[in-house]
């Protein structure tokens, strides 16, 4: 009987770890079944040994993959670690939150954070005073990740930043000299002094770590360099820019090359426009302080994620601009380097196709009002949308009554057009506005043509006066077609492109809710709480492309224009929002 019973207990079993089944028949032997069991057993006790490790460690789980089939889960360590987690028996769950994973092996719990492969990267002192010191031939430093690492297999370093302690200043003063390496829990990272450190000088440096996606920074440290230190700046020589890019000599050995701005738009290698090039050739995006003032020092971070040393180039973000606003020296400055000597320094300007283009001579006639639907139709309670660039192609059918001698805009709007030369770059197709092939690649990655609405005003519906007159609850009387109160603009054009939400916001604090417009398409978005009141809303149009944003309204107006809504007549139900305080 109590074989039996053995036998029915070894039934249930499964292994956790191997992922073994256990059968039984009635001709299993017994010796056999133990045997299997302390398999089970074994594995069990790998698996609680695995996470007792990697919670002593400090280790936090960086990937999580769930096999659904299968219900096999596996933890990717920021140790460099996996767990391999085989369901089975009900003597194992795992529940996963958002800042943890919740382990339960027969019985006993293990909570593992959620985290990135390093959260710290902390400096290490080998000396009393805490100083590095360096000189012709370099130094190494030590830092201590956490959490702990087994491997930086992958991990690139750079210094994030470093400046002189005396005074502030930003510079390539040193640099990580070759692969970093693990040693007893530490990192220890080789780093060299520049040509702009300065013998003698105490710095402040921070180092960068890039490790399976995570970029994390140091603690600053301080760099004492030595006395006898020299170091060649600049050696300039035996760099040639190819004749396509316009090459210029400037004054003080500085040269000029142009590239054409679709180009940049795409991947391409900055080896490929030199004929001539020393050996072991690095390109580095100069610091902010050598950069042209303006948008070149302002975006000097995102040049550098955008150029890699070895020349590899691709726009990290959207630069939206073409670094040429110094008209004193347009465009960014990069240093060719080779053995950390400058042999060229090289302002690239980017030519814009269409920075000069006039967006805005399209012929329409400025800041119209119109009223859509007059009193024919009406815009009904709830939510709803109106197509605005839709209405104003089908003015004829819907926007029967129009302000302002504005009778212009709209036939010239059917007929929209933006050229250069013969190129088209914008359109209207009939419906709404369209990008020819040229503006389509210089707007990859952008919005393009966008619409917006940049002022906001309620109207009392004429159909709901008596006499010409609205009284609201408050005994106050308004004309009946005219203003309730509430009148909000955006102010200037690029306001909506430094901050479209809080426009929109600034609508709801007033208890109208969710009016928005759909960028892409030009609908103009009613809530759920609408009630059928009046509206005077002014739109707009854009084109964003990768380098600017042009407004496409006229010439000299703040918008396209503002379309009445309700004005005449409103649906049956509709009622007026509470007066403005």
């Amino acid at each position: 009987m109590n074989k039996q019973f053995i036998k029915v207990l070894l039934c249930g079993a499964m292994v956790l770890s191997t992922g073994t089944f256990i059968s039984c028949n009635n001709d299993d032997d017994i010796d056999d079944l133990k045997s299997r069991v302390s398999v089970v057993e074994t594995a069990i006790g790998d698996l609680k040994a695995d996470l007792d490790k990697a919670l002593k460690t400090g280790a936090s789980i960086v990937e999580v993959k769930l096999d659904e089939k299968t219900g096999i889960y596996t933890l990717s360590l920021s140790d460099g670690q996996k767990i391999v987690i085989k369901p089975g028996g009900g003597n194992i769950s795992v529940t996963m939150t958002d800042t943890e994973a919740i382990i339960n092996v027969n019985g006993t719990e293990y909570k593992l954070p959620l985290g990135s492969a390093v959260n710290s990267l902390i400096y290490s002192p080998e000396t009393i005073d805490g100083i590095v010191e360096i000189g012709n031939t370099g130094a190494i430093v030590k830092f201590l990740p956490r959490p702990a690492l087994t491997s930086i297999e992958g991990a690139e370093f750079t210094i994030a930043e470093s400046h002189v302690l005396t005074r502030a200043a930003d510079g390539e003063q040193f640099k990580v000299n070759g692969a970093a390496s693990l040693d007893g829990g530490f990192i220890v990272v080789p780093i060299k002094a520049l040509g702009e450190a300065e013998a003698g000088k105490m710095y402040a440096v921070s180092l960068q770590m890039k490790f399976r996606g995570t970029v994390i920074g140091s603690n600053y440290f301080n760099v004492k360099v030595a006395d006898d230190f020299s170091a060649v700046a600049e050696d300039l020589g035996g760099v040639t820019i190819k004749a396509d890019y316009a090459p210029r000599d400037l004054a003080d050995g500085f040269k000029e090359m142009t590239i054409n701005g679709l180009d940049l738009l795409g991947t391409l290698n900055f080896n490929n426009l030199f004929s001539e090039l020393p050996d072991k050739v690095e390109f580095i995006v100069a610091s902010s302080s050598k950069q042209p003032g303006g948008k070149a020092q302002e975006k000097v971070d995102m040049l550098k994620e955008s150029l890699k040393s070895d020349g590899t180039w691709k726009f990290s973000t959207r630069p939206g601009t073409s670094f040429n606003d110094n008209e004193e020296r347009p465009g960014f400055l990069v240093n060719v380097v080779a053995d950390d000597v400058v042999k060229a320094k090289i302002y690239v300007v980017i030519v814009d196709e269409l920075a000069d283009v006039d967006f805005t001579a399209n012929g329409l006639v400025g800041n119209y009002e119109a009223e859509w639907g007059g009193t024919e139709k009406a815009q009904p309670l709830g939510a709803g949308k109106l197509n605005f660039p839709r209405a104003l192609s089908k003015y004829e059918t819907d926007i029967p009554t129009i302000h302002n001698g504005a009778d212009g805009f709209f036939p010239n709007w059917l007929k929209y057009s933006i050229k250069m030369g013969d190129e088209e770059l914008i359109f209207n197709n009939g419906s709404t506005l369209e990008m020819g092939d040229l503006a389509k690649k210089y707007a990859e990655g952008c919005r393009g043509i966008y619409y917006f609405f940049r002022g906001f005003a309620v109207y009392v519906p004429a159909s709901l006066g008596i006499d010409g007159k609205y009284t609201d609850v408050n005994g106050k009387t308004y004309d009946a077609g005219e203003g309730y109160g509430y009148d909000g603009w955006m102010g200037q054009y690029n306001e909506y492109i430094n901050d479209p939400v809080g426009f929109y916001n600034n609508i709801k604090e007033w208890g109208f809710g969710d009016f928005t417009m759909d960028e892409k398409t030009g609908d103009f978005n009613f809530p759920e709480s609408y009630t059928g009141y009046g509206l005077r809303i002014a739109f707009d149009a854009g084109y964003e492309y990768a380098y600017g944003v042009k407004p496409l309204h006229a010439a000299g107006a703040d918008q396209l224009g503002m379309l009445f809504i309700n004005r005449r007549v409103a649906p049956e139900g509709a009622t007026m929002p509470a007066p403005k305080p």
